[in-house]
């Protein structure tokens, strides 16, 4: 909740803030036609194209890295899925009873890595980071570590090396892809990227207004739509890198680890 109220925020402010510099940007260039007439206005659409290129240079740079890294995200919970079943199977390589113990323990933290995820979770603003449940983090560690030390006790047995051989390498594989993922997670731009994209966007619509100003009337619906158009682009970049806290999400692909909760049996 917290990240949606201060997204819309954010968003909500420069939109206002768009729509007031285009009309100041057309009020400054009447003013400035007034003053020095049409022939003043000469080599100035080389200034305005620098910036409104650099403007959309930096909006499809950071476009694309949002999406790299939302598919990035949704790779690693593939990823999970399959290390957990391929770590699930080569556990059954040990004798019987030891196989059921470490399987029982492996499916035990598969599912509070689940849970994990689908509980409830919130942004902690001055951090920039999600904000998962501690009781569950702990209890996800307390599980891995007695899962790889059940591992590790079992491999004392010399009939047990080469399942050894096999299974903690699988499980080491399982717990590095929760470390990916928690650092996913906290992988954004620079601050200083969204500083520059709030700062340029309110630039460029000030000189979109001083554009706008070879125009005697004010055009509303234009306005509104460049406005708007920037406003949700910029939107859209916050919004991707926290897909799990804003409108576009990928809960979508949960049901990955849970099929391989469900399919161990």
């Amino acid at each position: 909740m917290i990240f949606m109220l201060f997204a819309v925020a954010i968003a909500a402010l420069f939109f206002v803030g768009s729509l007031i510099l285009l009309g100041l940007g057309q009020h400054l260039g009447l003013r400035y036609r007034k003053r020095s007439g049409t022939e003043g206005t000469g080599g100035l659409a080389t200034v305005e194209g620098a910036i409104f290129g650099l403007m959309g240079l930096l909006l499809a740079f950071t476009i694309s890295g949002a999406l790299q890294r939302f598919d990035d995200r949704r790779q690693l919970v593939i990823q999970e899925a399959t290390a957990a079943t391929t770590a699930y199977d080569r556990l059954d390589l040990f004798g019987e009873n030891d196989a059921h113990r470490l399987q029982s323990s492996l499916k035990e933290y598969i599912r509070a890595r689940a849970d994990l995820y689908r509980m409830a979770h919130d942004f902690l603003l001055l951090q920039r980071a999600e904000d998962f449940s501690d009781q569950q983090e702990k209890k996800l560690l307390e599980l891995k570590n007695q899962l790889w030390d059940a591992a590790a006790a079992a491999c004392s047995q010399p009939n047990y090396r080469p399942a050894c051989g096999l299974s903690l390498p699988a499980l080491n594989s399982l717990f590095e892809v929760a470390r990916q993922r928690a650092g996913a997670a906290e992988k954004h731009p620079p601050q200083i990227i969204y500083f520059m994209l709030f700062g340029l966007g309110l630039g460029c619509s000030l000189l979109a207004g001083f554009g706008m100003a070879a125009s005697a009337g004010r055009s509303w619906i234009h306005m509104v739509i460049f406005a708007g158009t920037l406003t949700v682009a910029l939107y859209i970049v916050t919004d991707m890198e926290y897909p799990r806290l804003g409108l576009i999400r990928i809960e979508s692909f949960d049901h990955f680890l849970a099929d391989a909760y469900d399919q161990m049996q």
